[in-house]
């Protein structure tokens, strides 16, 4: 059976990437303040820094191929530099997502046009979690960048006691190659 995981690296030194989202607490609530997105005006640890961009009413996030740059994008020089350094140039929607202590994130599918044309990455920043995919299950630590499958279901839980946990979580085109290779990330 194929796994529904790539574990592309692990206990990467992530402090910088993290100091930079705990030392500015206000951006979590910054979604609230765009104009012309739809869904929850104000979620509980979702900071974006390339989000969708729905340009015609009514259609769904989910099939809509535009996005756009929030004002965090500039602010976050630490996951930019990460990425560059990774030889990642080329990202579609990327996020800062948090859980509670005991949080998690439901049972779900990510379908539609967008997803069927990119891959997802997490890079784990804080906080141990519990990350489930089509009944394979690992335990995520921070300093983890991996690669799932998220065209099946999945479902995270936060195993952490005492802390939240904060992810980078962002999609690469398919086309796109991995830069130490000639192969796609996957």
């Amino acid at each position: 059976m194929e796994s529904n995981f790539r574990f592309i690296e692990k206990n990467i030194d992530v402090s910088k990437i993290l100091n930079q989202v705990l030392s500015n607490p206000q951006d979590w609530k910054a979604v609230s303040a765009y104009k012309n997105i739809s869904g929850d005006l104000e979620p509980y640890g979702f900071l974006p820094l390339v989000m969708a961009w729905v340009k015609e009413e009514g259609v769904s996030p989910k099939d809509t191929e535009h996005q756009m740059n929030t004002p965090m994008y500039k602010k976050y020089t630490e996951i930019r530099k990460w990425l560059k350094i990774q030889g990642i140039t080329e990202i579609s929607r990327a996020a800062f997502f948090k859980l509670r202590i005991d949080g998690s994130v439901g049972r779900h599918v990510d379908e539609g046009t967008y997803y069927s044309t990119r891959d997802r990455f997490h890079l784990s920043l804080q906080g141990r979690y519990l990350y489930h995919v089509d009944g394979e299950e690992h335990v995520i630590e921070p300093g983890t960048w991996f690669w799932f499958n998220n065209k099946k279901h999945h479902w995270a839980k936060n195993i952490s006691p005492d802390t939240e946990r904060i992810t980078f979580v962002w999609d690469v085109p398919h086309h796109v190659k991995h830069p130490n290779n000639s192969r796609n990330f996957i």
